[in-house]
Order: structure tokens, then C-alpha cells, then sequence
């Protein structure tokens, strides 16, 4: 089982909320270089920002105080165009706030943001990277530039092997999708050679974003077959994740892009404050009583996990 897999794992056992997120998103940025046909971003309608240092030193603070598992300094954009993101990471292991794991679609991997992922002790590095074909790859990941991308990802691989360390660990992962469908061997062919020990190759599932993007599936994900099926029981991402995006505002969910479930303020509040909140509690108790379709953003979501 992969270390991703045993975190997540963990803070499934059980539907306790706790006081503090068991894994949560702290979204540097949301403004992306690439332009994806499965990413919901241009029809988002919450704005584009960079998280303010002050904000991000704030949650930083209070998650070292905290028992969690992960934290993603991501959201909806590519956390490497935040001027100020190599600091960030470098804060975060100052303050000793581990595990992290770092989102990117490689196009920004140079010398100085891998070196700011290894010297920040970065726990994983999930790499969005679609394919082996030139064209099939640029189609899905537009503004890209596939020869330079993998350039970029051997690059990491080769400085965290110069450096003699483990981390970060590598996840190259592939959405599976109509595009990429036949390419799954390839791409494990081509990038398996490079893996140690905690890397992994990993293929995700289409996220249609309840219909907001053009789906490309290729099968039914479980989460809409438990629906499906006539599960009403809650969705344990309430219970376990959370996500700040740039502006401080916070949802339960990361799968939120328009923070229509707003339970809070990072500027305003703490973290735990929202977490335990009147406006959490409101929407897990929505979904213990099997009303999840008042919630528009869950009605027929493909991650639901009861």
C-alpha cells in the first residue's frame, strides 16, 4: 500500500471530526500557467489571488500546534506562481508541520523549486502528467510543453538522487480519461525505470465536477455507484478533510472549487473554530439526516465516501 494510501487510510476509520482537519489544502494560489479541459477553474466564480504571507503563517502556526496527518499547500492553480512560495515550504519545515505533500503540474520544476522541495524535507510530490504521447499530452495539458515537462520531472528524480535523499516521495499520476486510456502501459513502462522505494504511478479517475466539465470517463467511479445504490449515509470528507483557499475562506470539501460550502474565515477565525463550527456541524448534520441532495455540490459527486 502506498504512503498516501495508508494516510488516508487512517483517517478513515472512523467519522469523528476531531478538532482540527485529519488532512487538509491551504491554496497558495489559484492562478494556473495551463489550461485543462478536466479543471473547473474557468468557470469558477470565487475570483484569482495569491494567499497573503500573513494568512499563510497563521494556519502555518496553528497546524504546528495541532495532531494532523497532511497538509497540501495547494487548491485550484499551481502553487509555484505564488512569488513567495519556496518560503512557504521552507516556513512550514521551520515550524515543523509535516507531512506535506506538493501538487504541480511540472511546468515550473526547475533548479530553484526542487530545491526548495528537498531542502523543506517536502514528504510527497504528486505530479499531474498525462501520457507519453507528445500530442495527446498537449491536447489535455494546453500551454505545456511535453519534451520540457519530462525533462523537468527527470530533473527531480536526478537532484533528489544527487542529493542522496528519500524525499520527496514521487507520485506520477494519470487521469484516466478517453484520451488516455490506451496509454496506461506505456506510461508505466516509460516511468517505472526511475521509481525507489515510497514512489509510485498512480491513475485517477476523471473528475466531471457534477457535470461542469465534458466527461470523459471511462467507467462509473464508486462514489456515484454508491449513490447509485441509495447510500445516504454521510461523506466522511467532512469529517476528516478541509480546504482554505487564497482568500482565507474554508470548506469541508475539497472538491468545493466555489466554496458554496463556506463554513468560515482563516482571517477571522481559527482553524479549529471553523472546524468545530456552528456552519460545519450545519452540514455534516445535513448529511447524517440523508439530506445530501440540499447540497448542490454533493448531489451526484463522483468522490463521495461513505
Amino acid at each position: 500500500m502506498s504512503y498516501l494510501n495508508m494516510i488516508m487510510e487512517e483517517a478513515f476509520k472512523n467519522m469523528e471530526a476531531g478538532r482540527f482537519p485529519f488532512s487538509f489544502g491551504v491554496e497558495a494560489t489559484n492562478y494556473c500557467n495551463l489550461r485543462c479541459p478536466m479543471c473547473p477553474r474557468e468557470v469558477a466564480e470565487r475570483g484569482y489571488g495569491n494567499m497573503s504571507w500573513d494568512l499563510f503563517t497563521k494556519i502555518a502556526d496553528e497546524a504546528a500546534n495541532h495532531e494532523y496527518r497532511i497538509m497540501m499547500p495547494q487548491g485550484f492553480g499551481e502553487s509555484f506562481i505564488h512569488p513567495k512560495f519556496c518560503d512557504m515550504l521552507a516556513y512550514l519545515h521551520e515550524k515543523n508541520v509535516h507531512p506535506i505533500m506538493v501538487i504541480s503540474n511540472a511546468t515550473l520544476l526547475n533548479e530553484k523549486n526542487v530545491t526548495a522541495l528537498i531542502d523543506g524535507r517536502v514528504d510527497l510530490l504528486n505530479i499531474s502528467l498525462d501520457g507519453t504521447d507528445k500530442e495527446v499530452y498537449e491536447a489535455i495539458r494546453k500551454n505545456a510543453k511535453y519534451e520540457r515537462v519530462v525533462e523537468n520531472v527527470k530533473f527531480v528524480f536526478e537532484e533528489r538522487g544527487r542529493r542522496g535523499g528519500e524525499l520527496p516521495r514521487i507520485i506520477l499520476r494519470m487521469i484516466k480519461m478517453d484520451d488516455t486510456e490506451t496509454d496506461v502501459i506505456a506510461f508505466k513502462e516509460m516511468w517505472e525505470p526511475w521509481l525507489k522505494p515510497g514512489d509510485e504511478i498512480a491513475f485517477s479517475q476523471y473528475q466531471t465536477w457534477n457535470g461542469t466539465v465534458e466527461d470523459k470517463r471511462t467507467d462509473t467511479p464508486e462514489g456515484i455507484k454508491a449513490i447509485e445504490a441509495g447510500h445516504k449515509g454521510p461523506c466522511r470528507m467532512l469529517y476528516k478533510t478541509g480546504q482554505v483557499y487564497f482568500d482565507g475562506r474554508m470548506t469541508p470539501c475539497c472538491y468545493d472549487y466555489n466554496c458554496t460550502m463556506e463554513i468560515g474565515n482563516a482571517n477571522d477565525h481559527s482553524i479549529e473554530e471553523i472546524w468545530t463550527g456552528e456552519r460545519a456541524e450545519h452540514f455534516r448534520h445535513l448529511h447524517e439526516t440523508g439530506r445530501i441532495d440540499e447540497i448542490p455540490i454533493c448531489r451526484g459527486c463522483q468522490e463521495y465516501t461513505p
